[in-house]
């Protein structure tokens, strides 16, 4: 009976260890297949200028899939010394795997401007936080192309911006109805500093031109003479006009290269030139 005893005995410590031993070996092994975190997406990025869709300030960022699953972009953060940071701007776009980029429009802050309107691009890089299909969240950082002439065109664009606001104060004046049905205005570029200022060319937008005439001195700054006319009156193209009142000057400060600006229409001016392109338009029709 003893050896019996000790027989059974023997017999449950054997299936107690057994049990231990299948638990250790099935539980963290099943924890961590069921934890693992999946692979980062591959995915690459390029700036992009969409002047169809952006407003000012904003730089679009090129996200290309090269995977085989979608992901969501949550959110980008432009990192370079040449804009200063507005750090991660929340999102909510997928991006299904194709060689087409899906575009995620962000804001970039005040640009820096070391070498004046000449300033160039600091290498600069993005940071996608992603989601993908089985929850699992990454943040990837992808470098930009460098030198990037996207960024170097949008830092020459602020740095001009920054010179004329340092230096001018830009006014389209009023506008009166000439007798051939045309607007006739007058733009004033005063200086606010010892720089002189000359206005170079003036440019109009996909609804208007404008007919500049030569700049002639006036209270210490310059005013070029302006004819507005309509220029486009397709249906379609009016209706669809982004920016129907995006004119430009060129500004020439201290004798150096003349750097565009944008003119801005206070809105008793663009009431006139909406009427004005209305009644063109129709005496074409």
């Amino acid at each position: 009976m003893r050896w019996v005893r000790i027989a059974i005995v023997g017999v449950f410590v054997l299936a107690a260890v057994s049990a231990a031993l299948a638990g250790s070996l099935a539980g963290p092994r099943g924890d961590t297949a069921a934890t693992a975190p999946s692979d980062p997406p591959e995915l690459t990025a390029t700036a992009e200028i969409r002047r169809m869709f952006m407003k000012p300030g904003q730089v679009a960022i090129a996200v290309t899939n090269h995977g085989d699953a979608p992901v969501r972009v949550r959110g980008v953060e432009l990192l370079t010394d040449s804009f200063a940071p507005l750090g991660v701007q929340e999102l909510d776009t997928e991006v299904p795997p194709s060689k087409n980029a899906r575009d995620m429009l962000i804001q970039y802050g005040a640009a820096s401007c070391p070498e004046g309107v000449d300033s160039k691009a600091e290498p600069a890089s993005v940071v996608l936080l992603v989601a993908t299909e089985d929850g699992a969240e990454h943040t990837l950082t992808l470098e930009l192309s460098y030198p990037n002439g996207t960024l170097d065109r949008l830092v020459r664009e602020a740095c001009a911006a920054q010179a004329i606001a340092a230096n001018a104060r830009i006014e389209l004046g009023e506008l009166t109805a000439a007798a051939d049905g045309t607007l006739e205005g007058r733009l004033s570029v005063t200086p606010l500093g010892e720089a002189a200022l000359d206005v170079t060319e003036v440019r109009g937008s996909v609804l208007f031109e404008i007919h500049a005439g030569a700049s002639a001195p006036e209270a210490g700054g310059v005013t070029v003479p302006l004819v507005f006319d309509a220029h486009r009156c397709d249906g379609h193209v009016v209706g669809d006009a982004k920016h129907p009142f995006g004119f430009s000057a060129w500004i020439a400060i201290g004798g150096g290269e003349p750097v565009a600006t944008p003119i801005d229409v206070p809105e008793d001016r663009r009431e006139a030139l909406w009427a004005m392109l209305d009644a063109r338009c129709a005496e074409r029709e």
